[in-house]
């Protein structure tokens, strides 16, 4: 007699043949699986965390009739006693981003690194606040980037009179060349990088204070680092392929010759509108151009898009070199050549890294002088080919 065997359930059958499959699969991902990293060595010290930001200080600027106070990072107490040690002073400008106080550290590591210009190098990294900022309530406040162009600030309850990104800097300037409060001074430098440096190369353009302060025995520079776009004051822009300069095709873009990009409808800063007289002043001072050779991309999110700023280029280092060839060409025209007295030098494997940018071998020496102290890792410079 023969017994039947219970016909296993169909239920039964599909799972054994799931759990074979799955089984299968898994030794096959267990055979592929990549290894393992080797175990961390606890021996190996942990990476140093960020340095602590020092506290913003107010810098009292303005006149009686229009007095007002603008947040700012420095390594010397900035109310009080007179800085009678002082004889070079570096004023750093902030990109897009607004954090000054990661410029201060980025100069003030330069300075300390050399011991004595840490003993008579005042750094003094100024903050543009927007009305969001909680914090610089009571100070002047920009929309978004306007300050970048030398606009106004914001017309608002409890904030000062609207004073221009431009007229802070002269105001800031005006105290520095107060002999009773630094009575040794003898060097102004002012470093831009990005946006800032999109405000300073402006700057060095528009401004009336330059020979003022020079007849007074300061040394003013402007170095400008890896600006967006550029002031041209003529309607050339540069050609495809280096091929020289020529009128842009205004039909692509229609205001590309308009301030912040060309000599139109200049603010009403600038007190003397004619792009001529301009450039000739201009090409007297001294400015340094840094350009990182790895600034060249083309789809960075921080990169100036309008079409004013895309007909200088496609990126920022093509925008650089667009705009200090230019620079030479005008100098070099009519019967009168100008003698320039602009460096214009790139950054060799650098990007829009701020602190490399001003960290190289020619950043460091236009901030700090020829004979300053270098980093033996510093970037190298060469300098713009003609």
């Amino acid at each position: 007699m023969h017994r039947c065997r219970p016909r296993p359930r169909p239920g039964i059958r599909a799972t054994a043949g799931l759990a074979m499959a799955l089984g299968l699969l898994l030794a096959g991902a267990a055979a592929a699986q990549t290894p393992l990293p080797p175990a961390y060595d606890y021996a190996e010290p942990p990476p140093q965390a960020p340095r602590p930001v020092p506290p913003w200080q107010d810098l009292d600027l303005g006149d009686a009739r229009h007095a007002y106070r603008m947040p700012a990072y420095a390594n010397r107490k900035l109310a009080g006693a007179p800085l009678k040690d002082i004889r070079r002073a570096i004023v750093v400008l902030h990109g897009a981003r607004r954090d000054a106080g990661r410029y201060y550290q980025d100069i003030e590591a330069l300075v300390a690194r050399d011991p004595a210009r840490k003993a008579d190098t005042l750094v003094l990294a100024l903050e543009f606040p927007t009305p969001i900022d909680a914090a610089f309530a009571g100070r002047p406040a920009w929309r978004k980037a306007s300050w970048e162009s030398g606009a106004k600030s914001i017309q608002a309850s409890g904030r000062p009179a609207p004073v221009s990104a431009f007229q802070v800097l002269d105001d800031v300037l005006r105290r520095l060349a107060d002999r009773q409060r630094l009575p040794d001074l003898g060097d102004i430098v002012l470093a831009g990088h990005a946006g800032g440096a999109q405000l300073l190369q402006r700057y060095a353009v528009l401004n009336d204070l330059d020979g003022v302060l020079r007849r007074q025995g300061l040394g003013v520079r402007y170095v400008v680092a890896n600006a967006p776009s550029y002031l041209y004051l003529t309607n050339e822009r540069p050609r495809r392929r280096g091929a020289g300069y020529a009128p842009y095709e205004r039909g692509i873009c229609p205001t590309y010759n308009q301030y912040p990009y060309g000599p139109l409808q200049l603010p009403a800063y600038a007190a003397d509108p004619d792009p001529a007289s301009l450039y000739v002043r201009y090409a007297a001072r001294d400015v340094v151009y840094l350009l990182g050779s790895a600034d060249n991309n083309p789809e960075d999110h921080g990169l100036d898009k309008r079409c004013g700023a895309e007909a200088q280029g496609a990126t920022r280092l093509s925008r650089g070199l667009g705009y200090v060839r230019y620079d030479r060409v005008l100098a070099g025209r009519g019967n009168r050549p100008v003698a320039l007295q602009h460096e214009h030098q790139q950054v060799m494997g650098v990007g829009h890294e701020s602190a490399a940018m001003f960290g190289s071998l020619c950043g460091t020496r236009a901030l700090l002088g020829d004979d300053a102290r270098t980093a033996s890792d510093a970037a190298a410079c060469q300098p713009v080919a003609p």
